[in-house]
């Protein structure tokens, strides 16, 4: 049995970099991140020993890296955020052993999987207020986890949002499939 490392730590500037990497240098949004994991291990949700873990970053950039600018953070700079964050979160959880089903990864095995393995089933995006880009804040917490054994898939639940001091707010919830997961 795992015992669940809680204590908030802020992610390593070279692991940071090193999930970031596949991104273009323009298009690294989140700048620093603080990792926590939340109550006893177990997810809130199931009685499956999931886990229950909190990405805090501090984000922003100048242009986007797609577009002309348009003067408002939109729904793919959210999307790229979100996959920031999720990245840097699971890279830090697999590094400290926080997913019981992930404790037999290495970090090679994570950054192995990386871009081909974890995909996005289903994201649903919600914009209350206006934002800009320039700075904000993100989050993305795992919320529940979900084995397939059979099918060699780890699903995880995930929320996610991003705001800023002027009130703007946007938030998401998506399900992140693992594929060609297999258990330890």
């Amino acid at each position: 049995m795992l015992i669940p490392d809680r204590a908030p730590s802020e992610l390593s500037e070279e692991l940071r970099q090193r999930v970031l990497t596949p991104y273009k240098s323009h298009s690294r949004y989140v700048h620093r991140a603080v990792l926590s994991q939340c109550g006893n291990g177990a997810s809130p949700h199931t009685a499956t020993p999931a886990t229950w873990i909190r990405l805090d970053a501090e984000c922003g950039f100048e242009e986007p890296c797609y577009i002309e600018a348009t003067g408002h953070f939109n729904a793919v700079e959210f999307n790229i955020t979100f996959n920031q964050m999720l990245y840097l979160a699971m890279a830090e959880a697999v590094r400290r052993r926080l997913i019981p089903e992930l404790s037999h990864w290495s970090l090679d095995d994570f950054f192995r999987a990386q871009l081909p393995d974890v995909l996005i089933a289903d994201y649903q995006a919600r914009f209350r207020r206006p934002m800009t880009a320039r700075h904000y804040r993100g989050w993305v917490s795992f919320v529940d986890v979900q084995t397939r054994p059979q099918r060699k898939l780890l699903l995880l639940q995930t929320r996610a949002g991003c705001s800023t001091d002027a009130g703007g707010e946007c938030s998401a919830d998506a399900t992140i499939a693992l594929v060609n997961w297999q258990p330890a």
